[in-house]
């Protein structure tokens, strides 16, 4: 009886996780179609933060951010207000859009991000707002890659962000208590600056 009991046990455990699971590989892949431009055309960009499933939130969020519906306030791109972008090159990229939104991307120009890269952006917990400028770490985990088309002055790309180095913008004091942010993003059709041109044109 007891062997039975112990073995029911077992199976709803095993169930229970592979349900959850289940839910974040759903998760998983809603974030990165979040964070692609594949269908959209020339001139399109998307930047998606990904934050801990249960980082800061009211437990009545866990389930929406499990499902990958959460976060929506945690994304920009072109179609956002004040949608803009500066410098677009296999070595520097930045983005930026209405509400604090300010990416600047910089590479070796062979996908590696180095310093300089840095991401502001304003965070929701709770019943404040914190407005933070975050930095990846020398991990190796973060990647730029890029795609300057034949016979033009357009690049696609797409990047990945591991930022764990995060200051307050408005005091510059280190913060505490907040995770590592994930940070997805494409573009596509972007036209490159004159001064940060790749000297050779092509697919890579």
């Amino acid at each position: 009886m007891r062997a039975k009991k112990t073995l029911s046990i077992v199976v709803v455990l095993t169930l229970f996780l592979a349900g959850v699971l289940l839910l974040l590989q759903r998760y998983r892949k809603n974030q990165l179609g979040l964070a692609s431009v594949a269908d959209a055309p020339d001139g399109s960009f998307v930047v998606q933060v990904e934050r801990p499933v249960l980082s800061g939130r009211p437990i009545w969020e866990v389930p929406r951010a499990i499902l990958g519906t959460g976060d929506r306030d945690l994304r920009f791109g072109h179609m956002s207000p004040g949608a803009a972008f500066g410098a677009v090159g296999s070595r520097r990229l930045e983005l930026n859009a209405d509400g604090g939104w300010d990416l600047l991307i910089e590479s070796d120009g062979r996908g590696r991000v180095i310093e300089g890269t840095r991401l502001l952006f304003t965070l929701v917990l709770y019943d404040r707002q914190l407005k933070l400028n975050c930095r990846p770490a020398d991990s190796g985990d973060d990647h730029f890659n890029t795609n300057a088309r034949a016979a033009s002055d357009k690049l696609d790309g797409n990047f990945s962000l591991y930022l764990t180095q995060c200051k307050n913008a408005e005091s510059g004091k280190n913060t505490a208590g907040l995770p590592a942010f994930t940070v997805r993003g494409s573009f596509k059709g972007l036209p490159q600056s004159g001064n940060v041109k790749d000297e050779n044109k092509g697919p890579k």
